[in-house]
């Protein structure tokens, strides 16, 4: 998962980062991981908790001096963002993710020094909504704050069925903006505004990503993004290189 997401991070840095920050007399941790990634199965589930088990017992793993730490695992849900590799995929519905928050509770029940965490599917569906959304959607935020939606980022004011209702009335399907595999000639709400990278080379970083094969850091071998093509942008290393 991490060579999908092209994170160029091993098992082995973030081990023997942590076991340098016990050494300094750190003695609890957190770790951020997200699920309903593409590709994800659920071995990359179980590998979360695998990995922060890993984690707590770095010691043991890597033969040092220590004791266990407490591990904080945060499990945020994918959400599509535009200008990304993953603009075009579907979310997982809220029953997918319900279903892998479900499993990895039953996981991290079995570990006391281990702490799981993560948002309700249904705030990451509404994210996922209004992530990639046109301008009909002001229509349901005008609807839902008639209804009385205020502060939704916290859940003692969150109101699901309100926001459903809003959709409702204004005859909107939210599953059309969150749920929905979208096709690569497809013309996005985003598409008249660019931040410099070009929208065939996310295409091309997309099938790189469901092949499980990473691309090389900018700074060291540009990738022809675009954006210092099209903006007046220089990586420091190019220009050192340069020198």
């Amino acid at each position: 998962m991490r060579d999908v997401i092209n994170k160029q991070v091993t098992e082995g840095d973030l081990l023997r980062a942590v076991a340098s920050a016990q050494a300094e007399g750190w003695q609890s941790v957190k770790l951020y991981f997200m699920i309903g990634l593409p590709t994800e199965t659920e071995a990359d589930l179980a590998g979360i908790f695998d990995l922060a088990q890993k984690t707590a017992w770095v010691h043991r793993y890597l033969d040092r001096p220590g004791k266990p730490l407490k591990v904080t695992v945060s499990a945020a849900a994918f959400v599509p963002k535009p200008w990304t590799p993953f603009q075009w995929e579907a979310q997982d519905s809220m029953y997918a993710l319900e279903e892998k928050q479900r499993f990895l509770r039953g996981l991290f029940a079995k570990e006391r020094r281990l702490k799981l965490n993560y948002h309700g599917a249904e705030l990451s569906f509404l994210e996922a909504v209004f992530a990639r959304g046109d301008r009909r959607l002001s229509s349901v935020l005008l609807e839902a704050h008639k209804l009385g939606c205020r502060f939704d980022g916290w859940s003692e004011h969150f109101s699901f069925a309100k926001w459903m209702q809003a959709f409702a009335t204004v005859e909107l399907d939210p599953t059309f903006y969150a749920n929905r595999q979208r096709l690569r000639e497809e013309i996005f709400p985003w598409d008249h505004l660019s931040p410099g990278v070009d929208k065939d080379w996310l295409w091309q970083e997309r099938q790189t990503a469901w092949q499980q094969t990473t691309t090389s850091d900018c700074r060291l071998t540009c990738s022809a993004c675009g954006v210092c093509q099209h903006l007046p942008a220089e990586t420091h290393l190019a220009k050192e290189q340069q020198q």
